[in-house]
């Protein structure tokens, strides 16, 4: 019985993956948009620094070599962003690197067991966290979403083009003010911050990283271009017309070989190829949102590395 069964959801694996190779793509995986164009786009992008922070410190604890701090701060007018700040104990905030990280589309945002273990991970190797939610998920669940399908997720939101760039344009300002965040509030060095995105987090990066120039490296884990469910987006919130933007900073790409949500010969690969050779590209054997004790190795040491 056991066996048939994982013979069965082999075989609607490799249909899911067939029928995703013929899925729709647009023409800026092969040819992303002009530098005037790319500049026009950034014009969706800018916000107001004047907005004060109005920050809450929630909850503070220390555990194993880890302090971390619940928060929230305002973003735009009326929109606050909830927050998680990973840091090493003992070691002063002015003096690490640190970096903005954005979770993937789970409905518990930062919250998920799998990043917080992930940022956890990376605070103990030196490198301060400040992980944020991500409208509509996490704590800032709105009820745009009841169940965080995948179908759901797509009808309501990611193949809602309208919508779907107005949650960039709020995502990426989100990202331009949790950096500001650690300037101004914690007293980061801004030489000395990136960006790490996963899954739909790292879709987001890679457009934030572009749009945003003072981040000084990126990191995107198990992203791509459409995953499996995506029909289409607008030019301003494809990622393709990004990812070769952030050059010349430095670019660290994780993805997964057996990854069925962004497959990799349609989606990944292309990426790549804009990417450009300033990537750094790691493979894992993993599956999507998976990563091994060498991944997170490796990746903390590429963080260190590149915000020295």
């Amino acid at each position: 019985m056991k066996r048939a069964l994982m013979q069965a959801v082999t075989v609607l694996a490799i249909a899911a993956t067939a029928q995703a190779q013929d899925r729709p793509t647009d023409e800026w995986l092969t040819h992303p948009v002009d530098r005037a164009t790319f500049n026009a786009y950034l014009e969706f992008y800018t916000y107001s620094e004047s907005i004060p922070f109005a920050t809450t410190v929630g909850e503070t604890r220390s555990d194993e070599g880890v302090r971390t701090e619940h928060l929230t701060f305002q973003s735009t007018p009326g929109m606050r962003v909830t927050a998680l700040l990973y840091h090493p104990s003992g070691i002063d905030i002015t003096t690490a690197p640190a970096v903005v990280f954005l979770h993937g589309g789970g409905g518990r945002g930062k919250d998920f067991g799998g990043y917080v273990r992930l940022n956890q991970f990376l605070a103990r190797a030196g490198i301060t966290v400040f992980a944020i939610d991500m409208l509509h998920y996490g704590e800032r669940a709105d009820g745009l979403f009841t169940n965080f399908g995948e179908i759901e997720k797509h009808e309501r939101l990611y193949n809602d083009n309208a919508r779907y760039l107005e949650w960039m344009q709020q995502t990426v300002k989100d990202v331009g003010r949790a950096f500001d965040f650690l300037v101004a509030e914690r007293g980061v060095d801004a030489s000395r911050i990136g960006l790490v995105g996963s899954s739909r987090g790292a879709v987001v990066a890679t457009i934030a990283g572009a749009a945003d120039q003072r981040l000084g490296a990126v990191v995107l884990l198990h992203g791509g271009h459409f995953d499996f469910f995506e029909d289409g987006h607008r030019a301003a919130a494809c990622p393709a017309n990004y990812i070769g933007r952030i050059n010349p900073r430095p670019l660290f790409i994780l993805s997964a070989e057996n990854d069925q949500d962004f497959l990799p010969e349609t989606s990944i690969r292309p990426m790549h190829r804009l990417a450009g050779n300033q990537a750094t590209v790691r493979w894992t054997p993993q599956g999507h949102g998976s990563f091994t004790d060498d991944d997170r190795a490796a990746l903390a040491e590429w963080i260190r590395g590149k915000l020295p």
